[in-house]
């Protein structure tokens, strides 16, 4: 049950990760208009339509993590990587808190694209950059602790 958790866990991350990528490129750097080519359309795309989903991965992440959390706790932080790689345990702290501020900005973030036209833009650029760090952060220590884990 623990390993499925944590490939759906792993599934709703990398489609989060594409999602708020996508949003981000899209406000920071949007495409002047809509040619062919792999990046261009990459940042041609609507950035509000992106919302609804990044709201719902990013809780999806946070409650499948929290699921997956306790025999990470209890088994494998204990017996492996407090011993062998004390670092990785750091990161990990570090990834707790920055998913659990990103929770807590969940709201801020939808009010903020509710209403594209009457938002401030600067409001929405900065909430969706800081959502794109903490996914980007969380996706690679992620991987770095379970990697190492692994070996």
């Amino acid at each position: 049950m623990g390993v499925l958790v944590l490939v759906l866990h792993s599934i709703a991350a990398v489609l989060l990760l594409g999602a708020v990528t996508h949003q981000a490129l899209a406000m920071w750097w949007p495409a002047a208009q809509r040619k062919a080519g792999w990046w261009q359309s990459l940042r041609a795309v609507h950035p509000e339509r992106y919302v609804p989903a990044i709201v719902v991965l990013f809780a999806v992440v946070v409650a499948l993590g929290s699921i997956a959390y306790l025999p990470f706790r209890s088994v494998t932080r204990a017996l492996y990587l407090d011993a062998h790689a004390p670092w990785a345990t750091g990161l990990f702290e570090i990834k707790e808190h920055a998913a659990a501020i990103g929770l807590a900005l969940l709201p801020a973030y939808w009010a903020a694209w509710r209403e594209p036209e009457a938002s401030d833009r600067g409001a929405r650029r900065a909430l969706t950059t800081f959502l794109a760090a903490i996914t980007w952060w969380n996706f690679l220590v992620g991987h770095i602790v379970n990697n190492t884990r692994g070996l």
